[in-house]
């Protein structure tokens, strides 16, 4: 392979890049010194993330911006400005490298015929890094994306998306829309795992930080179409990460109390179908109707509120319990157990206690320390400010 050092101006943490030029390679992409495609590296401010995106193509270039969705204000002025950067051809003052790819990647079925260009990203350093790849026509319309992995422990993710799609397509809902699943393979041996979608994103689209009147909507339906009571199987999940001896002893006890807490309450409690990482860069506002995509966390019979419990969080983050913990418990009574705030509170702390668990079982299962979980220390202070709470 060439080196590195031809691609990036600031080669630190290039482990996951030089994994994303395997992924590549997988179907068919690999860099090239002339001709092909040029590409301009936007890389993140924290993390071992790029995003590639193709130079001197027009709409296309401009188009590949779509991938990058910043949450900060001033991100999304950068935004604004390399787009028309790359609407010339220009990368300096935004790239952290350049490198050229010589063809389109190698798509499972023969889809999306008219498939002409693409953006990539390769993925965020950790456990479950996978690459992502836009697909655009000539004149920079999205027909789709691809995500592609060889990594054994993300495979099975990839799987459950395929699936999720296939459910939510008998859904119907009126409230949302999901990707339309074009394209699945999960061959054996070396060969990535590789889904390909449509999608509905266009220039334009929102992707509104604080929860809105689309997302409860969309979360209101979800209940009523997949709602059931019980949460017996969530409950097990929190048993098994609560009782894993690699986990920390303060977390141990945390388990420990909210299981003991939510014990009386798990036959009766609201569960229903929770897409599993809802947050503003995986949906996007698209007219009166909520886009959501990236399935591959979904998951059945999770405690009523757990999708709205994760927006709320990813947007305002955990760090005072005092601040975020009444309006996370009033917010999932009002708009999805009919004010009912006692219910509310079990659901909330189930899944708090829910999401913790599947990053320390993340963490512990690639052979990292559990709190290695950048928000763990957060987390830990809401879910025991939530414990003490009464009521």
């Amino acid at each position: 392979m060439v080196s590195l050092d031809l691609y990036l101006s600031q080669p630190l943490s290039v482990g996951p890049f030089e994994e994303f030029l395997g992924d590549m390679a997988a179907v068919g992409v690999v860099p090239v010194t002339a001709g092909g495609v040029a590409y301009g590296l936007l890389r993140a401010r924290t993390n071992a993330r790029w995003w590639l995106l193709p130079t001197a193509q027009g709409r296309a270039s401009c188009a590949s911006m779509a991938m990058y969705q910043p949450a900060s204000a001033s991100a999304r002025l950068a935004r604004l400005w390399i787009r028309t950067a790359l609407r010339f051809g220009l990368t300096a003052g935004w790239a952290s490298g350049q490198i050229r790819f010589d063809r389109l990647p190698r798509l499972p079925g023969g889809v999306l015929p008219a498939l002409a260009t693409c953006s990539y990203f390769t993925g965020t350093d950790g456990p479950h890094r996978k690459t992502a790849i836009q697909l655009m026509d000539a004149h920079g319309g999205i027909l789709g994306y691809a995500k592609l992995s060889r990594r054994a422990s993300v495979r099975p993710y990839l799987s459950q998306e395929a699936r999720m799609l296939d459910r939510m397509a008998t859904l119907r809902l009126t409230t949302a829309e999901v990707p339309k699943l074009l394209a699945f393979a999960d061959p054996e041996g070396e060969e990535p795992s590789i889904l390909v979608t449509d999608s509905r994103k266009v220039a334009g689209v929102a992707s509104p930080m604080c929860v809105a009147s689309e997302h409860l909507r969309f979360l209101a339906e979800m209940v009523r179409r997949t709602g059931n009571t019980g949460a017996e199987r969530a409950y097990r999940e929190l048993q098994s990460i609560g009782s894993d001896p690699r986990l920390p002893d303060d977390w141990k006890r945390r388990f420990g109390r909210g299981l003991e807490r939510l014990k009386p309450v798990v036959p009766i409690m609201p569960v229903a179908l929770a897409h599993g990482d809802f947050t503003p860069w995986n949906s996007f506002i698209l007219r009166d109707r909520l886009y959501v995509f990236d399935w591959e966390y979904a998951a059945e019979d999770r405690p009523v509120g757990y999708d709205l419990v994760h927006y709320m969080l990813a947007a305002r983050g955990a760090e005072n319990p005092g601040l975020i913990l009444d309006p996370l418990v009033d917010q999932v009574a009002r708009a999805l157990l009919q004010g009912d705030r006692a219910t509310a509170q079990a659901s909330v702390l189930m899944s708090l206690l829910l999401h913790a668990a599947f990053y320390l079982h993340r963490a512990m299962e690639n052979g990292a320390d559990a709190c290695s979980w950048a928000d763990a220390p957060a987390r830990a202070r809401l879910i025991d400010a939530l414990l003490d709470a009464r009521g």
